[in-house]
This record gives C-alpha cells, structure tokens and sequence, in this order.
C-alpha cells in the first residue's frame, strides 16, 4: 500500500492539479461509455436472455459500439481526454520534479501539451490496442462457451475477470512507459520495454496498488448492473463519471510517484 499512500498524500495537497484537471473529459466519458459492458453480457448469461447471438453482438457490446454517432463522440471524448491527461501529466512531472505549479501561468499549458500530448497519445495507443486484443479474445471465448455450454455461466466469469487481471497485469508493467519517453526521451516500444524491466521486482506492489481502487470504484456499477431499478442507467452514467475521474486522475498521480521511487530521483514537492 506504499505507492497507494503515496499516490492518495499526493492528491489531497493538489486536488486540483490533479483530479480537477480531469473533470470535464471524465464526464463525457461517463456518459457515453460504461466501462462494465462486459458485466452485463454476464447478468444476461445468468438470466438466459439470448440476447447475444453472435461474436459481433458481444464484441460490440464489450466496446460500446452501439452507433456510428454515439462512437463518433466517444472518439471525441478519448481526444479531449488525451489533452487533459497531457497537462496532467506535465503538471505532476513539473510539480515532483521542481517543486512548481505555476498556477495561473497559461503559457504553462502550452509547454505541458507541447512535451507530452504525443507520449499520451502513443502510450493510451498502445493500451487501445492491447484491449482491441483481448476484447477480441474474449469476445471470441464467450461467444464459444455460450455455444459449448448449456449452463455457461461460470465459465463466462471466470473468462471476464481472468481478462480483466491480464489487463491490469499489462497495465501495470507498463505504468512508467509515458515518463521512459518524457523524462529520458525514449521511443515507444523502448520505454515500453524499460517500463517492464524496472517495475519487475515492484510488479506486484503496482498492481495491488491499482487492483484495489478499480474494484472499489467498480462495486457500485457492478450492483446496480445486477440488481437494476427504475432509474438506475441514471445512477450508472454518474457512477461511471466517477470511475473514469477518479482512475484516471488516481493513475496518472501513481506513474510519476512510482517513476521517482524507482528511479530513486528526489520529489522536490516533498519539502514544500
């Protein structure tokens, strides 16, 4: 829980350096993109509905593909997104580093997107690809059990959180790729790569780290899935909202007291 601590100290002295950045981008989200599709192809399993009939229905439904113009806007949103996370990112990198803020210095948010909007948008790439892939998988394996099995519940949970743990797992190994190619001006694929080697003694401090605020920021989105009311889709675009905002911002704070731990680099905002 060291990194989780951290991370949390972090947040409470700069809230809104660091979770009020990601607001605006993390209500869009909210309200266009349920992160637990996968849950409620689950429920519909249980219950037997039959509303699946083929790998495309469960894939689209994993990656909320339900209309030219609804994923139109997702786009948009993961765009705003990835400028916020940029300007997050530069202000925790500026703030741990040199012990600044500048608030209220807008030339300050130019430099920020200057020198991290490309690492974001290549890193969050590669973390779209890598969900492509699994969403593939499990789509794939789902849409199998269901057809192999006339009770394929189990099997069908035990496929969606054993997906969601490669997930994180890959997540996590790959936490310190954005600063490997802002701080030492690695590549990709390079920083990808170093990020695996440094956290392997730590991998399994920063997945713990993570694990436990998704299932937390999870819980309530996965009751009101299984346990539905009227006016519950209401209660879950909020709660989707605040997964979004609290992951995101929660994430984006770790990679850099993560970074500075492995690195063994001096955190300048601790002495103010």
């Amino acid at each position: 829980m060291k990194y989780s601590k951290m991370t949390l100290s972090y947040i409470k002295h700069n809230f809104l350096k660091s979770m009020g950045i990601m607001l605006v981008p993390t209500v869009l989200l909210g309200v266009l993109l349920n992160p637990l599709n996968v849950v409620e192809i689950i429920v519909s399993i249980g219950k037997k509905e039959e509303t699946y009939h083929s790998f495309i229905d469960i894939y689209r439904k994993i990656n909320g593909y339900t209309g030219a113009l609804r994923f139109s806007f997702i786009i948009i949103s993961i765009i705003i997104s990835i400028i916020f996370l940029s300007l997050l990112s530069g202000s925790i990198r500026q703030k741990m580093r040199y012990g600044l803020d500048n608030r209220g210095k807008w030339n300050m948010i130019g430099s920020h997107l200057n020198d991290n909007f490309i690492p974001v948008l290549k890193y969050l790439l590669l973390l779209f690809v890598s969900l492509e892939i699994l969403a593939i998988l499990l789509s794939t394996f789902l849409y199998t059990t269901i057809k192999l099995f006339r009770n394929a519940l189990p099997m069908c949970l035990i496929l969606a959180f054993l997906f969601l743990l490669i997930e994180l797992l890959f997540l996590s190994m790959s936490l310190l790729t954005i600063p490997n190619m802002t701080m030492k001006g690695f590549g990709l694929f390079k920083a990808f790569g170093h990020s695996v080697y440094s956290l392997s003694a730590r991998i399994f401090k920063v997945f713990g780290s993570i694990l436990w605020v998704m299932f937390l920021a999870c819980l309530p989105m996965v009751f009101l899935i299984i346990f539905p009311f009227k006016g519950a889709n209401y209660l879950l675009a909020l709660f989707s909202f605040l997964f979004y905002w609290l992951i995101a911002s929660y994430i984006g704070v770790l990679v850099y007291v993560v970074y500075f731990d492995v690195e063994e680099l001096e955190r300048e905002d601790l002495k103010l």
